[in-house]
């Protein structure tokens, strides 16, 4: 039983789990600890995370080229550990995407509109989906709102070769879940994570339900949150180990070509 070793305060063993939904480095508007690579590859190694995908937190906030460079670096520190998300910015949509996507470890986009003060649905993003359109790369999104799934949605019907996934979306309220279910049945390159800071009893079963197990990818939102309670939440759920696995890490697996 996958769930074993997490109620006994042991690691994963035998279990590929991967983050699909993390960071590195810091913020003055959250107070955070081990926030370095290296702490965060520390954390994952002391609960047998076999990795994550990080994007960088100063990217999401005040300087995107800096922050991907730190990512770039951080996937060459800790290479089959650490893969990295390109954050773009609808305020710097010039910047030259082919030399991240050269490197072995980086292995998608990542969107957060709401920090970069924008709409999901911002023109200026335009490029970065057609690009991601172009090399079938996966887009991770960070989602709160109603709307923000709506224009997920949109973006995902246009742009079919590439992997949208809706952060935040598959643990959120029911109104919100409501517009992930509907957008994850339409369309099959739809994705949720679990990232979400607080969840009642039955979420993680309920989504999957809804989305289906193949659909659903284990996120942390490490170091925002500790991301004990996040895995804990899929390892001790009352789902299938089969589908545990799917979402642990093997959806990651396959969406990040891992």
């Amino acid at each position: 039983m996958i769930g074993a070793n997490v109620l006994q305060g042991k690691p994963f063993e035998g279990v590929f789990v991967f983050d699909i939904h993390a960071h590195i480095n810091d913020t003055s508007d959250f107070q955070m600890l081990d926030t370095a690579p290296a702490q965060v590859a520390d954390t994952m190694d002391r609960l047998g995370i076999a990795g994550g995908c990080v994007s960088s937190i100063l990217s999401i906030h005040a300087d995107c080229a800096l922050g991907n460079k730190y990512v770039l670096e951080a996937t060459k520190e800790h290479p089959g550990k650490l893969y990295g998300y390109v954050t773009v910015s609808p305020h710097h949509n010039d910047v030259e995407l082919d030399p991240f996507f050269r490197e072995p470890g980086i292995k998608g986009l990542k969107v957060h509109a709401a920090f970069h003060r924008a709409s999901i649905s911002d023109p200026r993003y335009t490029p970065f989906f057609e690009y991601a359109d172009r090399h079938a790369l996966p887009v991770l999104f960070h989602t709160w709102e109603i709307v923000d799934i709506i224009h997920v949605a949109d973006i995902a019907a246009r742009y079919k070769n590439a992997k949208f996934i809706i952060g935040h979306g598959a643990m959120r309220l029911w109104e919100v879940k409501r517009e992930v279910i509907d957008a994850v049945q339409k369309y099959e390159n739809v994705f949720a994570d679990t990232t979400v800071s607080v969840a009642y009893d039955g979420a993680v079963e309920y989504a999957a339900e809804k989305l289906g197990a193949d659909r659903l990818c284990y996120g942390s939102d490490v170091p925002f949150y500790d991301c004990r309670h996040v895995v804990g939440k899929v390892a001790t759920s009352r789902l299938r180990d089969e589908d545990k696995e799917k979402i642990l890490g093997g959806n990651a697996r396959r969406l990040l070509h891992l």
